[in-house]
């Protein structure tokens, strides 16, 4: 939905800049001025005052296309991987609590 209200926002808004630019009648240019001018106003407008109808429209396309399936081997990995770590940290002298020094720093 946040990808349609935001489309159709710019698109109305190129539409009212291209049609006023049409309105002008700047010869044989007047065609190419109001594409370029209603791509630039559109994109601004939406950029600069629609900014959180933007980012919901691209984590709305980012969750259509975004999405990938894992296959079982790398969910193995992943599992392998996670078990290391927790063993790696649950092994640590000191826990959390104890801060570690890097060579060369006081204490």
């Amino acid at each position: 939905m946040a990808v349609l209200k935001y489309s159709l926002l710019r698109l109305g808004v190129f539409a009212l800049v291209f049609f006023g630019c049409l309105y002008l009648d700047l010869g044989r240019f007047t065609l190419i001025f109001a594409v370029i001018v209603g791509l630039a106003v559109s994109w601004a407008v939406g950029y600069l005052f629609f900014n959180s109808w933007r980012i919901a429209a691209g984590e709305q396309l980012a969750g259509w296309f975004g999405r990938r399936r894992r296959s079982s081997a790398e969910e193995q990995d992943n599992a392998a991987e996670d078990e290391l770590a927790e063993e790696f940290h649950s092994q640590e002298p000191g826990g959390d609590s104890e801060k570690r020094r890097r060579p060369g720093q006081q204490g």
